[in-house]
């Protein structure tokens, strides 16, 4: 073995050591990469050309696909259009004589019915969202170059954020009244205004709109993540330097402003004289889109007062997470929901997002081994919960909900829910079914966790009843999240680094919203909202319930048990930079107290939540 390794090594040194002339040398890439063998296949540079581009055709018919599913562009047609080129050509360049016909072939089997897809779709869609433009490269260039630091104007045009607002007529008896509805208004000469109005509060986010008539002009403002504004316009800038800013917009003059209400009543098929009106339906299409929108009108001391409910884009909300709620609350919470028997509260103040977490409380829940059924207001039904059967009462026929619980019990249901609460006895039924064999969950208007469990022992439900049953009471309220591009920042306070426990280097600076806003939040500052939570539950808990503590040792129970207070909850936000110390404050400021649960027979609360 030594000999034969010897015997390598010295033809390995010749081998080497021998001149080789330049004519010798093997090429760069050998004849065969770039050609076809005897076979007919293609070699490995085509190849490998060929399967990258046969990549890129999946992914644009993939984002066709899914862009006009989005914008509803009939996906099957486009797919199709945009799919079934390339993979012809793909099949035709594997066997033609030269690759080099078939390269071109292919790109523009790619290139062509995605470049016709671009044009159709950049017709029916603002600038703002048009793609192959120059628009669309600079967008691109300002997203990249701003992961870095880099800002650049993005190109925007003060058209490209207008979007398109079309009004259609709604609730009428077929589809020739809603047009016809939609004709009368727009002959009157207050249907620009009337457009005019609304599209600024589509601009500005707003979920309510309204309307004042008053001597000195026409008021407009707008509900905007929870919090009422006055209409703004933007300022012009003069210099480059100069931030955008927002101003009050002026008011128009009362007769534009009667013209813009007849022209709403006549959309929402009322007569123009009318001057109360409740739920009256008509549609907007923003850019193409939906929204369905609701009429209210109501005598003022100042004057008459329109009221327009604009439906928001939908959010899609699947899990207690992606309201804002802590993972270990989450998973607790999902735990308890596991019991056999018991009371849960779900609770928030008027206008806090009580309906969108009632319903994910329940998509948490395990549904499919119990049977749950759903004590529901037919005036005002509820989104649909797969596995949770709808049991609806009607206060105008005179049912009631205990009416309703009474001949359901017959079915011998394993789980009862409720929204909204708002019936004395039906609360203290629940109660004392849930202390003997059912898993009750209730929603009511409370302030906070434990402010909820006092409400449910007010209705009368005997106080060891209640601890007994108890499983946990869930609060909650809505905080605006500051605007992403023009949040600022400023020094954290001595004070609450002293509150907080935490040195300068920890947290160095706080975030707030800008004065100025900017084209993103339209002026606020800030942009959407996230939920903040506590949860009441425990041993601590339930001894105080039944010992009927007053409200403040009841909390200091809670506390014990472990919850953690919403101020708390804000307060790690406020940190995060996700919201302003102003925010909190203004949100856990005392309000007034939301009404205990009325007596039997009398409607429900407000649903606005």
């Amino acid at each position: 073995m030594p000999r034969a390794g010897h015997v390598i090594v010295a033809a390995f040194a010749a081998l080497v050591a021998a001149p080789v002339s330049a004519s010798e040398w093997p090429a760069m890439m050998p004849p065969s990469w770039g050609g076809r063998g005897p076979g007919g296949g293609l070699a490995l540079l085509p190849a490998v050309t060929w399967w990258l581009v046969t990549l890129a055709w999946m992914a644009s018919v993939d984002w066709v696909s899914r862009d006009a599913v989005k914008h509803k562009f009939t996906p099957a047609f486009w797919g199709m259009v945009c799919g079934l080129p390339l993979f012809l050509a793909a099949l035709l360049t594997w066997w033609l004589p030269s690759f080099l016909l078939g390269l071109p072939l292919m790109l523009v089997a790619l290139a062509a019915p995605v470049v016709t897809y671009a044009v159709f779709r950049n017709s029916k869609l603002p600038p703002s969202e048009r793609v192959l433009t120059t628009g669309h490269a600079r967008r691109i260039a300002a997203r990249l170059l701003g992961r870095v630091g880099i800002e650049i104007d993005p190109g925007f045009e003060e058209g490209d954020l207008i979007p398109k607002v079309v009004l259609a007529g709604a609730g009428g008896k077929d589809a020739a009244e809603n047009a016809a509805r939609l004709e009368a208004a727009g002959k009157l000469p207050g249907f620009e205004e009337l457009v005019k109005i609304l599209l600024g509060a589509v601009m500005s986010r707003a979920t309510t709109l309204l309307v004042d008539l008053e001597q000195a002009g026409t008021a407009v403002r707008h509900e905007v993540d929870g919090v009422w504004e006055k209409a703004k316009i933007r300022q012009p800038v003069r210099g480059g330097k100069v931030k955008e800013s927002w101003v009050e917009a002026p008011k128009s003059s009362l007769e534009q402003g009667q013209a813009a209400a007849a022209a709403l009543k006549a959309l929402c098929g009322l007569p123009t004289n009318v001057r109360e009106a409740k739920s009256a339906p008509f549609l907007m299409q923003v850019d193409g889109k939906p929204r369905n929108c609701r009429l209210s009108i109501r005598r003022q001391p100042t004057g008459e007062q329109l009221a327009v409910q604009i439906e928001a884009p939908a959010a899609i909300f699947k899990k207690l997470d992606d309201l804002g709620m802590p993972k270990p609350m989450a998973d607790k919470l999902v735990e308890l929901t596991r019991v056999e028997k018991g009371v849960i509260l779900v609770s928030a103040p008027l206008g806090s997002g009580l309906s969108t977490t009632f319903d994910i409380v329940l998509l948490s829940v395990d549904r499919l081994l119990r049977d749950f059924i759903s004590i529901e207001d037919a005036a005002a039904p509820p989104r649909e919960i797969q596995n949770v059967r709808p049991v609806p009462y009607d206060a105008r026929t005179g049912t009631t909900p205990l009416q309703v619980l009474a001949d359901v019990l017959q079915t011998y249901p394993n789980a009862i829910v409720t929204r909204d609460v708002a019936d004395r006895k039906l609360v203290a039924e629940l109660v004392r079914l849930a202390a003997e064999d059912k898993l009750v969950i209730m929603s009511l208007k409370a302030t906070d966790a434990t402010d909820a469990i006092g409400r449910v022992a007010a209705c009368g439900v005997p106080p060891q009843q209640l601890a007994t049953s108890l499983v946990a009471s869930l609060g909650q309220r809505l905080v605006r999240k500051l605007c992403p591009k023009c949040r600022e920042e400023y020094p954290t306070p001595p004070a609450l680094l002293t509150q907080l426990k935490l040195t300068p280097e920890q947290l160095p600076h706080l975030r707030k919203a800008s004065e100025h806003g900017c084209r993103l939040c339209g002026g606020t500052g800030y942009l959407g909202r996230t939920a903040i939570f506590e949860l009441a539950s425990g041993t601590t808990v339930r001894k105080a319930v039944a010992a009927a503590v007053d409200p403040t040792t009841l909390r200091k129970a809670a506390m014990q048990d472990g919850m953690k207070p919403l101020r708390d909850a804000g307060m790690a936000l406020v940190v995060s930079g996700v919201t302003s110390i102003d925010e909190v404050q203004r949100v856990l400021a005392p309000k007034a107290q939301p009404t205990v649960p009325s007596q039997p027979g009398a409607p429900p609360g407000a649903r606005k939540s």
